[in-house]
């Protein structure tokens, strides 16, 4: 059995991969020759360049980081790691590396955004060395204990992983029992201005005090869990329509109740929600489910926040029941004179508009009674 020779390679023999993102062509070529014996390293010349990498290398296990950098600072790219939908870039460890004459308000504001750790240059090599085995190493092992238990560390939920078998096992058993079936999809409202206002800890309590209300108001056999950073996901097998959108309405109108202080001063909280159902009878896959829940959400946000959107599946199959389509670019084939559109693609654009429209009647039904 091959054992682990030091903390930078796993017991794979595969090298642990660390990116540096620092406008200092010094500080890169000085930083890979230290991690160079121990890691893989991928280097990044400003933010923009790191976030490519990162969201195209999924093996990147820890994030090194100057701040002042060009196109996007390192501010921004924590901003954009710890919002990520992407479970896995969500949770890399990112360690700032700055200048030894930085301010304590600098740290504090990093530390806030959701860094990790904090260096200062001139930096030793025994120290960069260490951070960076200390943290790949605790990275491998939560990465290993979160895939095994299917579990979000932040709420104690499911994770998006095991959401989704759990949503297969559902629809498996509803299609082979006839039943119904319901998912609802809730996205905090604007939460990534949110996050930038508070930062990472007053937001995190945000999300853990959202995911309590959640678990709260489910059955024994529904299941809750994060989706994605501001994003929870019910499932609830043999689960009628009306009452899911009674649910879904309820829940949102206790997360507008929940009142946050942040400096001393009241913060609001709105959450808006999408519902996807299926008939009796309804041949459905999850991926057909969380389709529709995708696109009802996108309509209850373009009606405002904290509102409940919904789309049923009444077709026999929910892919044929679930075609989504671009407005924009169906008006303007229109307008060039397309004619072959599809039923399909035209009830699919009526669904999206629905909001529009009943928003605009109700601008209207105001207009005329002001008139009168």
């Amino acid at each position: 059995m091959t054992q682990n020779t030091d903390a930078g390679t796993p017991v794979d023999g595969k090298k642990a991969r660390i990116l540096i993102a620092d406008d200092s062509k010094i500080v890169r070529v000085t930083a890979s020759k230290i991690l160079a014996t121990q890691f893989d390293v991928v280097l990044a010349e400003d933010g923009e360049e790191a976030w490519e990498k990162i969201c195209q290398d999924t093996s990147i296990q820890v994030v090194f980081t100057d701040l002042g950098m060009p196109r996007l600072d390192g501010y921004g790219l924590i901003q954009r790691i710890r919002q990520a939908e992407d479970e896995g870039i969500r949770n890399q460890p990112v360690i700032v590396i700055t200048g030894a004459a930085e301010e304590e308000g600098v740290r504090r504001k990093v530390f806030e955004l959701g860094a990790t750790d904090f260096i200062t240059k001139p930096f030793k090599s025994t120290e960069i060395l260490a951070r960076a085995e200390a943290h790949a190493s605790y990275q491998r092992d939560k990465e290993s204990l979160q895939k095994s238990a299917d579990i979000d560390l932040l709420t104690g939920t499911l994770n998006r992983h095991g959401l989704n078998k759990q949503l297969e096992k559902d629809v498996s058993f509803v299609n082979r029992h006839a039943e119904n079936m319901a998912v609802i999809l809730f996205e905090l409202d604007d939460f990534k201005t949110i996050y930038k206002k508070i930062g990472e800890q007053a937001a995190n309590r945000i999300i853990k005090q959202a995911s309590t209300i959640l678990q709260s108001a489910i059955r024994k056999e529904d299941s809750v869990g994060r989706y994605g950073v501001e994003k929870f996901l019910i499932v609830l097998p043999m689960a009628k329509a009306e009452g899911v959108i009674v649910l879904a309405k309820r829940l949102c109108e206790r997360i507008s109740a929940f009142k946050m202080t942040v400096a001393g001063e009241p913060f609001p909280i709105s959450m808006s929600a999408g519902i996807a159902t299926a008939r009796k009878g309804a041949t459905i896959t999850a991926k057909g489910l969380l389709h529709s829940a995708e696109q009802a959400l996108l309509n209850a946000r373009a009606v405002g926040t904290g509102e409940v959107q919904i789309l049923k599946l009444e077709a026999g199959n929910d892919e044929d029941a679930s075609v989504i389509v671009s407005v924009d670019n169906l008006l303007d084939a229109i307008n060039k004179g397309k004619t072959d559109i599809s039923p399909d693609e035209l009830d699919a654009a009526i669904e999206r508009l629905k909001p529009l429209i009943a928003l605009m009647n109700e601008n209207q039904q105001r207009s005329l009674c002001r008139s009168d």
